[in-house]
């Protein structure tokens, strides 16, 4: 069995943006599903709420991996199994992956569906017709694999704990 350094830590900005991030996200999401079903003269409020939080994982996301190639941080993870390795690696590379293609596909998004520009004026009638809006469309299909990858992460720190008796949160907190 393969035993990890868990002495080894992210450093304090890593860590706070980690979490405050995840927090955000699991706010960003059910609020993007609840605004999705409102009537069109309800939703700007909460839209506007949506785009200020996502703009904010954003900046954080920005300033996260700046500190990736910055600071030092712990190795990989070591399972004993080489696809879990490998699947570890990938799922923290499809976070930063998405942590950029979903803000960026919810502000194309924004513009070419007009709601940035209504969200602002408080005006509904500045919104185009979007049926179909592929940044839009996009921009949700991504959200949701986001939610799946969350899940997976999860469920893999919980794997580990169970599996390796390693409390690998240590790293992180």
């Amino acid at each position: 069995m393969v035993k990890n350094d868990l002495t080894q830590k992210y450093d304090k900005p890593t860590i706070l943006i980690h979490w405050l991030t995840a927090l955000l996200i699991l706010v960003l999401f059910p609020l993007g599903k609840y605004v999705e079903e409102l009537e069109q003269i309800e939703k700007l409020e909460f839209l506007k709420i949506h785009v200020i939080v996502g703009i904010i994982v954003f900046v954080l996301s920005i300033y996260r991996s700046y500190l990736y190639f910055k600071s030092p941080r712990p190795p990989h993870l070591k399972t004993g199994s080489e696809f879990n390795d490998k699947l570890i690696i990938w799922v923290h590379n499809i976070f930063y992956i998405l942590l950029f293609l979903i803000p960026v596909t919810g502000i194309v998004a924004l513009i070419t569906t007009g709601y940035g520009e209504a969200v602002f004026a408080r005006d509904i009638s500045l919104v185009k017709p979007h049926k179909g809006s592929i940044p839009l469309e996009t921009h949700e299909i991504l959200s949701t694999i986001m939610m799946i990858v969350f899940a997976l992460h999860v469920i893999g720190v919980i794997k580990h704990k169970i599996l390796t008796k390693e409390n690998t949160i240590k790293r992180i907190s």
